[in-house]
């Protein structure tokens, strides 16, 4: 008898599995799924796992914090220093669970529509807010793993034990499926309504729409050097978002929600006594509440959480009293000092001027300092003024994280803030990478100063770079300015090849990071398929190039 997976909501805590699947319900096409609001419950339990990935801090640590741009030198921040091996994959394990428990329930749901009495309208979207749903789920499992299992079919029994065999596929050839997927139902069929991700009701109760189709689409274009179908993609999302001169920066911060540019983003929920939805983002991004040790210094003892509302030396009121920090990953000297100093007048940088004014419009990236008052005033009489953090000193020194990343009245380390993942200024860089791989340099510089007209910084032009690769450099520094700390970072690099010598140089050698040296290794630009997954397939998987390290 056919099987599928028990029905889900949205906000529920699962309980991982691997590739070889269980079946959770004996619900039956004759008991469900007969209508189109079943069918979208349905769809609702796909989504917890997405939740599931991006909530976690560590998914965070893998995108950004093995990068040029953020870092920290911690034995106990095992993903960042990359002490990763099959038989320890750390955060690796959990991504693998839940992402393919992921695309396990998007097929059974999908297999389920399918089987349904709906009419072809009535099914055409659903199917195709499952297409986009699985290639989110593929798109996180090639983007960390590389070459992984592929399938799209059910989990039955009959189909259990060969599905939990399969060996790895080509990632290239995974996205080229997902990429014909996305195009058949979204710019052919039409099945999604061309609208941004946060129009009207959706912003109310989020749904995989067309927007983070072609999102997902353009992206994989690039991974695949398809430039004139990333083109595509992204220019239908042009067509939909238009002018990004509309979507202001100070929308950009996390504790800003289902903001307009957003094409997807994982907002959680903090109610009074009330639904609480969090991540814990904010407590390995925010200034700790004690003070600092020095610049450069190596403390491995458990952090000290000071008393009421002192971070780093500075009185904040509006982060509470309540938060519970870990000692923060700080950006590299090759994105505070280089990419967004001090001295820029990039809008994105900061949310104060050293003198405590503040920048209209700004979007926090970068924390220097911020107006508060000093641990021993009588805050009855005393103004709040501007001062730098104790580790930070000057604007010369090493700032924190910024406000784009705090969440203000943070209780412990819960985070109910709007984590951003994709965003419309992502598609317009996606579009400026695509046209300079045409040589069309002049679109290039076009797609690249939407972006840079909007943070107020100098436009380019085709002349003003000594040679054509020089342009692909700044359009791949203005990725790392425009969406600094969105999940991205590893993956762009990865996807350009070079990830293992920038990070060498810009976070190994700039930063003197010990521990990332020690363990280090051009296998590490992908995680490893995790021993006991490699024993379930009864040898079908392997993790050769970690072999290769002798790991």
């Amino acid at each position: 008898m056919k099987k599928i997976l028990c029905i889900i909501p949205a906000c529920a805590v699962i309980a991982a599995c691997s590739l070889d699947e269980k079946i959770l319900s004996s619900s039956t096409q004759e008991t469900y799924y007969k209508t189109v609001s079943q069918c979208m419950t349905g769809l609702n339990g796909c989504y917890t796992n997405i939740r599931n990935i991006y909530n976690n801090k560590e998914y965070f640590v893998v995108c950004e914090g093995q990068s040029d741009l953020l870092y920290i030198n911690r034995s106990d921040q095992p993903n960042a220093v990359l002490m990763v091996t099959p038989s320890t994959p750390r955060f690796g394990s959990t991504l693998w669970t839940y992402a393919y428990l992921g695309v396990s329930r998007v097929n059974a749901v999908e297999a389920a529509i399918n089987r349904s009495p709906l009419s072809d309208d009535e099914k055409a979207p659903l199917l195709a807010e499952a297409t986009v749903l699985r290639a989110l789920f593929y798109y996180i499992l090639t983007s960390n793993f590389g070459d992984v299992p592929f399938y799209k079919e059910e989990v039955t029994d009959e189909t259990n034990g060969r599905i939990s065999r399969l060996p790895r596929m080509s990632a290239s050839d995974t996205r080229d499926i997902l990429i014909a997927d996305l195009h058949e139902w979204i710019l052919e069929k039409g099945a999604l309504d061309m609208a941004r991700t946060n129009d009207g009701g959706n912003a109310q109760q989020y749904r995989a729409g067309a927007a983070l189709g072609l999102m997902l689409g353009g992206k994989m274009c690039l991974w695949q050097h398809r430039w004139t179908d990333a083109i595509e993609f992204f220019e239908a999302l042009e067509q939909i978002y238009g002018d990004l001169s509309a979507y202001p920066i100070s929308d950009i911060p996390f504790g800003n929600r289902q903001t307009m540019e957003s094409i997807m983003e994982i907002s959680n929920i903090a109610v009074d006594y009330g639904l609480q939805v969090q991540g814990t983002l904010a407590s390995i991004c925010t200034p700790y509440r004690k003070v600092s040790t020095a610049e450069g210094e190596d403390d491995e003892d458990e952090e000290e959480q000071g008393t009421g509302d002192i971070y780093d030396g500075i009185g904040i009121p509006e982060l509470g009293d309540q938060m519970r920090t870990q000692t923060p990953f700080r950006p590299t000297k090759r994105f505070y000092q280089k990419l967004m100093p001090y001295s820029s007048k990039d809008l994105r940088r900061a949310a104060y001027t050293s003198t405590g004014e503040p920048i209209e419009g700004n979007g926090g990236y970068l924390a220097w300092g911020w107006p508060g008052y000093y641990p021993d005033d009588d805050r009855s009489v005393a103004p709040r003024v501007f001062r730098f953090f104790s580790a930070t000193k000057s604007a010369s020194g090493r700032p924190y994280l910024g406000n784009k990343f705090w969440c203000f009245g943070m209780q412990y380390n819960l985070d109910s803030n709007s984590y951003k993942v994709f965003r419309y200024a992502g598609a317009l860089l996606g579009l400026a990478e695509a046209w300079f791989q045409k040589e069309d340099d002049e679109k290039a510089c076009h797609y690249l100063n939407m972006v840079k007209s909007r943070a107020g910084i100098a436009t380019v032009t085709p002349a003003s770079f000594e040679t054509h690769e020089a342009l692909l450099h700044e359009i791949q520094d203005e990725y790392a300015r425009e969406l600094f700390g969105e999940f991205q970072r590893k993956h762009d690099l990865v996807r350009w090849g070079i990830w293992y010598d920038t990070v060498w140089q810009y976070n190994v050698e700039a930063e003197n990071n010990t521990r990332l040296r020690s363990n280090m290794k051009p296998c590490h630009e992908y995680y490893p398929i995790p021993d006991d997954q490699v024993i379930n397939s009864h040898g079908a998987l392997d993790n050769n190039e970690y072999n290769k390290y002798g790991l």
